[in-house]
């Protein structure tokens, strides 16, 4: 049995906190929703992380990891043209 990917979304999704106070030399600090701290030093995840969410195949607990899939977290919003 294989692990079943459920979701996958922005750190906030999951009660993730972005904490740039807490930035070192290029890593860049997130709290998880127990008060976990995790530093990754990818320039992808300078403004957000992008997180999957997993169901373990033998226990059914769910658990998070940094997602495969690149995605960059952009502040700026597209606006779309009225044709």
């Amino acid at each position: 049995m294989e692990d079943k990917l459920l979701c996958s979304g922005w750190h906030y999704t999951f009660g993730w906190l972005r904490r740039p106070e807490l930035d070192i030399d290029g890593h860049f600090g997130y709290e998880d929703g127990d008060g976990d701290l995790y530093f990754t030093c990818d320039p992808r995840h300078e403004h957000g992380l992008y997180l999957d969410c997993w169901e373990d195949a033998e226990t059914g607990e769910k658990y998070l990891c940094f997602s495969k899939v690149p995605r960059i977290f952009s502040k700026r919003r597209k606006l779309k043209k009225k044709l």
